[in-house]
């Protein structure tokens, strides 16, 4: 995510994939090698290039996917005849109808994204900053849903940009309220610096993955964007059971204690509410986002 003016929108990119990714076998959570089929693993590092680079044509995505041209013409191809691929007029490739449709239905059983949607808008209302339903799979926090502020200059972040758990306020959260093994897992080996703001000691991390527990909220300060802010509260499923963050991102420039102070207050509450219908499904659902107080600035 990053600031981005209004007249930069039309041009802004998803980030790269790692061409390597693509190409090799990616390492699933729990999975093992033995079992895995290396073409489709190929063919499933094409798709995801296709869905983060819309505008790349057959050349382009064998050079980044280190693959040959004919075998990914053959895996689009394939992809094309699921419906999961498009072609466009100028010979570069985008998501079908059928991996519009898979999305549809993955986001049907995430129960916390229906739940959470009309909180989702009334607090990008409320804040008129980009809103973002923020879940967690394996060592990423991945954004499942997505309000964008409507202001000239905002954070803008697709539904399915991936942080390491390391970086921003929503990861940070993850590794408050999960096991042990959690963060042991993702300190096992060196973790990512998107900015020089990012937190790659593991010590100093686990002060701020510390402090996000005791705080209930978690301020990140330019660690995943230059020039970014996140402030992010846990949604729990049943009380101790963390499945989801939500989040508010915008500029630094519109930024100060007394604004940190508000949105804490915000994102709290709007978590608070989620949490409370996923645990209690006939509680009224027309309630809305009254106010509260809450104390305590700082960052997370």
């Amino acid at each position: 995510m990053r600031p981005v003016p209004d007249s930069e929108i039309g041009d802004v990119s998803p980030p790269e994939l790692d061409p390597q990714a693509a190409a090799a076998p990616a390492r699933a959570e729990g999975g093992s090698g033995r079992y895995r089929i290396r073409a489709l693993d190929r063919a499933l590092g094409i798709l995801a290039l296709v869905a983060q680079r819309p505008d790349l044509g057959l050349q382009s995505l064998a050079e980044r996917s280190d693959t040959s041209v004919s075998q990914v013409l053959k895996i689009l191809a394939t992809l094309e005849g699921h419906a999961l691929v498009a072609k466009g007029a100028d010979k570069t490739y985008r998501l079908g109808y059928g991996a519009m449709r898979l999305g549809h239905l993955a986001a049907r059983l995430q129960p916390v994204v229906g739940v959470a949607a009309m909180v989702l808008d009334e607090l990008r209302e409320e804040t008129g900053e980009s809103i973002h339903l923020v879940v967690r799979d394996g060592l990423d926090a991945v954004i499942a849903d997505v309000r964008e502020s409507s202001k000239t200059v905002r954070v803008v972040s697709p539904v399915g940009e991936r942080t390491r758990l390391n970086a921003g306020s929503a990861g940070k959260l993850f590794l408050a309220y999960g096991s042990r093994d959690l963060m042991a897992w993702l300190v096992r080996e060196p973790m990512p610096a998107y900015t020089e703001l990012s937190e790659t000691d593991p010590e100093l991390l686990r002060i701020d993955v510390d402090r996000a527990r005791r705080q209930g909220v978690c301020v990140a300060i330019g660690d995943f964007e230059d020039g970014a802010f996140s402030v992010a509260a846990p949604v729990f499923e049943e009380p101790g059971r963390m499945v989801a963050a939500i989040a508010l991102a915008g500029p630094l420039s519109r930024f100060d204690s007394s604004i940190e102070r508000r949105y804490r207050s915000a994102v709290k509450r709007a978590a608070s509410t989620v949490s409370e219908r996923l645990q209690n499904p006939a509680a009224d659902a027309a309630g809305g986002l009254e106010p509260d107080a809450d104390g305590g600035a700082g960052t997370g």
